[in-house]
Parts: C-alpha cells; structure tokens; sequence
C-alpha cells in the first residue's frame, strides 16, 4: 500500500544513527509523472 504525501505532513522525522528528533515533516515534492516523493522538507529548530 502506497502512502501519500500528505500521510507525511506533521510526522515526526528521528535520525536512525543517534536517535536526535529532527523535527516535523512542513512539506512534500513529488515528481508528478512519476508519483515519486523527491524530498521532504523539515524545518530546523532554533
């Protein structure tokens, strides 16, 4: 089963090496012939 996109909007994003929370997935490109994300946008914390 496909996910989309927008499933990835407000997900949480760890680092699988040292388990440091990233952040929150802000926003998802995706090629539009293809259905395939290209990259996923998570803004850095201050």
């Amino acid at each position: 089963m496909a996910a989309k996109g927008l499933d990835f909007k407000h997900k949480e994003v760890i680092n699988i090496v040292d388990g440091k929370r990233l952040g929150f997935v802000q926003d998802v490109t995706a090629n539009l012939e293809t259905g395939v994300i290209t990259s996923i946008i998570v803004p850095r914390k201050c």
